[in-house]
């Protein structure tokens, strides 16, 4: 193998500026290589599938020097040249943006409410590499280069189930109810928030870190959407009647503190006389022992039975 192929004296990255992954062609080096680093890249080495090193440098074009080629003599083992290599520049730097969407909807249930709905979600997230080695063994298995379309939908098609359950997990912890769920849009920064904590670790095992985590919406089923309309309907009513009798019972209250105060004082302009007021306003007479509104012509109160 090593006589019917040239060994390369030197390895330059001639991959496109998209590829955050790029494989050298290179498969065998002599041990008087030159490798030439690239602008913001780890250069890593392997030989028979196995890590043998790597390293990085911010100069564009770096000629590795002799103190950097040390690393390398692991290579040879004493031989003039190594074949079954294999060299992979990996861009660092490289920030990635992926859009996400919970494949599967998200059973829920309310106990209040006694009701059953599904919810989905979708935003996107933004992220960066942070160990090229967990990366390179992560999603390069035998490929070759790989560009940033390559990595985006690696990840999407990899993580996107993982992220329907930290929506499920967050939803459980926080016990969201289909109340919470009505209003959700108004806290989705902290539910943002709390997925990001539990999807930091997951993203950190594919060697990258996730830098930002957005939700763009929620969505619910049709039938969600009419019973929560009907549910909100009926409890505006309800509310609107229960204002209405609680106005009538305060007016009520007043209109007998008004009758008896004016029973005390005058009471104490005749002290030995008994009186009794017959208060008549608008048509009524409030009873001056219990203060309930009756019709004017009436004898008797129709809620105490005193006389009027």
């Amino acid at each position: 193998m090593k006589n019917s192929v040239i060994a390369s004296k030197e390895v330059v990255f001639r991959g496109l500026a998209g590829d955050v992954i790029w494989k050298s062609d290179v498969s065998i080096l002599t041990n008087t290589a030159k490798i030439y680093s690239r602008k913001d890249c780890d250069v890593v080495f392997l030989r028979k599938g196995a890590f043998m090193g790597a390293f990085n440098d911010r100069e564009e074009f770096y000629l590795v020097d002799t103190a950097k080629q040390g690393f390398l003599s692991k290579l040879f083992h004493g031989e003039p040249t190594s074949d079954d290599c294999e060299i992979f520049y990996i861009n660092r730097l490289a920030q990635l943006e992926n859009k996400w969407g919970t494949p599967n909807r998200i059973d829920i249930y309310d106990k209040d409410y006694d009701m059953h709905t599904s919810v989905g979600a979708n935003g996107s997230y933004k992220f960066s590499i942070n160990s090229s080695m967990k990366l390179l063994s992560k999603i390069q298995g035998a490929a070759g280069s790989l560009s940033q379309d390559n990595v985006r939908e690696f990840f999407r098609s990899e993580l996107n189930m993982e992220i329907r359950n930290a929506v499920a997990n967050v939803f459980y912890k926080n016990k969201y109810g289909l109340k919470d769920i009505a209003t959700i849009t108004t806290f989705e920064k902290n539910i943002a928030g709390d997925m990001k904590d539990i999807l930091v670790p997951i993203f950190e095992d594919y060697g990258v870190s996730l830098d930002k985590f957005f939700i763009s919406q929620f969505t619910y089923d049709d039938d969600f959407l009419v019973q929560m309309k009907e549910i909100k309907k009926t409890t505006i009513l309800n509310k609107m009647k229960f204002d209405a009798e609680k106005e009538e019972r305060k007016e009520s209250k007043e209109n007998f503190k008004l009758v008896t105060d004016a029973a005390e004082r005058l009471q104490k302009s005749t002290p030995n006389k008994e009186v009794h007021i017959i208060h008549e306003q608008n048509g009524f007479k409030f009873c001056n022992e219990c203060g309930h509104k009756n019709p004017a012509n009436a004898k008797y109160c129709s809620s105490c039975g005193s006389k009027l």
